[in-house]
């Protein structure tokens, strides 16, 4: 699967959660969007699961890329210099697991996500050509 393509199942996903929870959570909760202890929001979204099966499934390299994505298309720095906030990121999620955590408690993260893809494609950068991992040799 291309980068391109994963990302774009994480927006897919992510939209099909935020939208499950804008629509159950208004029904569920008479003071929405104050939500009070005790009531309850209901069963999650399928779509849930699946999100957190598809990151474990990733390798590090891509889900350290989304997030690199994530941060992007939220404002937190721009295009310029991408190895240097991957580097970032990955020593501050030095478990692939936090990085993970992250993404998945964040509601917005589809616009994030989809975002972070506008403003490479703004650059001139190819999404599938990010590669930030040493190359190896082989013999």
């Amino acid at each position: 699967m291309s980068f391109s393509e994963t990302a774009e199942r994480v927006v897919n996903l992510a939209t099909a959660i935020r939208d499950y929870w804008n629509t159950e959570l208004p029904k569920r909760h008479p003071n929405y969007p104050v939500v009070s202890p005790g009531e309850d929001s209901g069963p999650s979204p399928p779509e849930e699961t699946e999100l957190k099966r598809f990151f474990r499934g990733l390798p590090d390299e891509d889900v350290y890329k989304l997030i690199l994505l994530m941060y992007l298309g939220r404002g937190d720095f721009d295009a310029d210099d991408l190895a240097t906030h991957y580097g970032t990121l990955k020593n501050r999620y030095r478990k692939r697991e936090s990085a993970i955590s992250q993404m998945e408690g964040k509601a917005p993260l589809a616009d994030y996500v989809a975002d972070g893809i506008a403003e490479l494609q703004k650059s001139g950068i190819d999404l599938d050509q990010l590669v930030f991992e040493p190359a190896t040799a082989t013999n």
